[in-house]
């Protein structure tokens, strides 16, 4: 599975620059009929088809997918697996880039039929197959179905902090500035769309504020580890990997998807334990990492709020 990089900037109807969307393949198990998936019929275009739409000004891709995906089903999701990215011609403004995710159910509610979407169906695997219109749509649901199970962890750079030349106190009480609480709170509906139910910082001020408004927003606690922080972290390689290879085995026990929020000195720390390629990651920017039973990394993605 390949790595999945984007910006993630709000869609601009300008000559050779695609219209981006994201979507997602959602199933779920039902006791007698196995395996279902939900699609939809657009009275408009009387297809069959997943569901999937057009970013919002200001959004990012993964939510797109999950705010897409309950407008169209009345299905509430997590982000799972990354899955092709689709590009198609439309007409109108021209090419059009759809992002995919697997997406597990988190809640469900009857759909209204409407000028847009007048059918919402769940069905099983080969029904889902016969019933949709296009071949893309077939491709994405085998290909959902040929991943492996995977869990979400979330490595995130805290958000853009005061200069630490106009910062006379400690660097550890150094807060984020305007711009850092702006990420911080575009940060809230990213980790909300990987279902992020953990999470971990260092003990600096700065991480602990990129990850507040999540935690107030989902009545989460936060824990607190020296290890991660930038004075004990980037010199200790061995403790910084002993507390990942701890939260990796959490993160799969209790298949709970966490996020993990630390400084740019610690990062190659955390990557090499958990065997991912060196990278960097600018304020706010977050890389997810779709973890397998055994612990491996399948897919990678790479995301940053706009602010």
């Amino acid at each position: 599975m390949p790595t999945r990089a984007s910006s993630h900037r709000p869609p601009r109807a300008k000559p050779g620059r695609p219209v981006l969307a994201g979507g997602a393949v959602v199933t779920r198990r039902h006791p007698v009929r196995g395996i279902e998936v939900v699609v939809i019929h657009r009275k408009r275009y009387d297809d069959w088809t997943l569901p999937k739409g057009k970013l919002e000004a200001g959004e990012s891709v993964p939510v797109c997918a999950v705010r897409e995906v309950w407008e169209e089903t009345g299905v509430t999701i997590k982000l799972g697996v990354p899955l092709d990215t689709i590009r198609y011609e439309t007409g109108k403004p021209g090419l059009k880039q759809v992002e995919y995710w697997g997406g597990s159910v988190l809640a469900a509610v009857r759909r209204a039929p409407d000028a847009e979407v007048d059918v919402v169906s769940w069905l099983p695997v080969r029904a889902a197959m016969a019933r949709l219109t296009y071949a893309h749509d077939h491709f994405l649901v085998q290909q959902y179905l040929d991943q492996p199970a995977t869990t979400p962890l979330l490595i995130v750079r805290h958000a853009k902090a005061m200069d630490r030349k106009d910062w006379s106190k400690k660097d550890s009480a150094r807060p984020i500035n305007a711009r850092g609480r702006r990420q911080a709170k575009l940060l809230v509906p990213m980790l909300a769309a990987y279902g992020v139910t953990r999470l971990v910082s260092s003990t600096s001020a700065r991480c602990q504020a990129t990850v507040a408004p999540y935690a107030g927003r989902q009545g989460l606690s936060v824990e607190s580890y020296g290890q991660l922080s930038e004075e004990e972290g980037s010199d200790d390689a061995k403790g910084v990997a002993k507390l990942m290879q701890n939260v990796r085995d959490a993160t799969l026990a209790n298949g709970e998807p966490t996020a993990v929020c630390v400084h740019r000195p610690v990062l190659p720390h955390i990557l090499e334990a958990l065997d991912m390629a060196p990278m960097t990651l600018v304020t706010g920017e977050f890389l997810v990492a779709h973890l397998t039973a055994d612990g491996g990394v399948h897919a990678v993605e790479r995301h940053r709020p706009q602010a």
